[in-house]
């Protein structure tokens, strides 16, 4: 069976990433959006079946549309891959800035943990996603990827906010959030290639999030 995912409501920003292959349009209807979502759940399964399959061809007919009806969305295979890419993002990132807007106010290592553990469930809930984006794409270039660098971003930005405890931080803060983000990234792309199941395991989940709330708030 396919892994599992959950997309978000509406089109993520990713998608449209300056110097990513995007999708043509932005579907604002209830109709466009359901066509546009079976897309990007035809793109996974087929990506989870087997990567190399993974034609605009193939998607439709997984979909249960139309080809010219895909490309009324997707121009190409590039821009599939990017739309799958986002929607998996955006899941995450968008965890990540709902506790920190929750946390604006809270003391920095309460902020922190519950940044770390928002992020760290998402990770463990979208693990099997993740795993067959990194087979397919490669995990050492997804970072190379124009939506990454754009959902990296937000996430940085959403940290920093709280490090400088609601105000506009300074290039410094921003550092020192991207290094956090960098480092938590590292870790979890580690536990999903190499053994999925620390990502379910409480006592690794505890370590981590000390290390990295450390990390964060000291």
């Amino acid at each position: 069976m396919p892994p599992q995912r959950r997309s978000p409501v509406a089109v993520s920003e990713f998608a449209f990433a300056t110097g990513a292959a995007t999708p043509r349009k932005r579907p604002v209807q209830g109709r466009s959006r359901d066509t546009y979502a079976a897309i990007l759940e035809a793109t996974f399964r087929v990506l989870a079946d087997d990567g190399e399959a993974l034609t605009t061809t193939r998607v439709a007919e997984v979909a249960g549309v139309s080809v010219g009806t895909l490309y009324q969305y997707f121009p190409n295979r590039e821009a599939l891959i990017n739309g799958a890419l986002a929607d998996h993002l955006e899941a995450t990132i968008g965890a990540v800035e709902t506790a920190a807007a929750a946390s604006h106010g809270q003391p920095l290592a309460v902020a922190a943990e519950r940044i770390v553990r928002a992020f760290l469930a998402v990770k463990a809930e979208r693990a099997p996603v993740s795993r067959v984006l990194n087979r397919v794409l490669g995990a050492g270039k997804l970072d190379e990827r124009p939506v990454v660098r754009a959902a990296s971003r937000r996430a940085q930005l959403a940290i920093a906010s709280v490090l400088a405890s609601g105000g506009p931080p300074d290039p410094a803060t921003e550092r020192r959030a991207a290094i956090a983000c960098d480092a938590l990234e590292g870790v979890v792309r580690s536990a999903i290639e190499d053994d999925i199941d620390r990502l379910s395991d409480p006592l690794w989940i505890e370590q981590v999030v000390k290390v990295a709330v450390r990390a964060i708030a000291d």
